[in-house]
């Protein structure tokens, strides 16, 4: 009767050991997840506009003469310091309105990621 008392008590203290194991787990991807949702997508957005901004930059930078471009568009520089001018203005709604989407099911972020007449997010 002791030996399976004994024998109870260990897996007892074994589960309950794996039970922490896995509430730490679970600990760990909840915050992965709130990282994700507010610091990680305003990294992303951040570096995909100072990626294009500086892609507009160089391209400034890379200049050849008139006479040796085909149909070049003469208003081309101008414009392209009117859309320098505007990646400094460029916010991505969206990088807001995820932090509000922590506690949520994957299903609801991932409709929140999803474009007007993009792919559906449903599996």
């Amino acid at each position: 009767m002791d030996e399976m008392k004994g024998h109870h008590q260990a897996e007892i203290e074994e589960l309950k050991l794996e039970s922490a194991d896995l509430a730490a787990k679970v600990e760990d991807l909840q915050a992965t997840k709130v990282w994700l949702l507010s610091e990680g997508v305003r990294l992303l957005a951040k570096n995909i506009h100072s990626g294009l901004q500086n892609g507009y930059v160089h391209a400034l930078k890379k200049k050849t003469p008139y006479a040796e471009v085909h149909l070049l568009n003469r208003n081309a520089e101008a414009e392209l310091n009117t859309a320098i001018a505007c990646f400094d203005s460029l916010t991505f709604p969206v990088v807001n309105d995820l932090p509000k989407l922590i506690n949520e099911p994957l299903s609801k972020i991932k409709d929140a990621l999803s474009f007007v007449g993009g792919e559906s997010s449903k599996e």
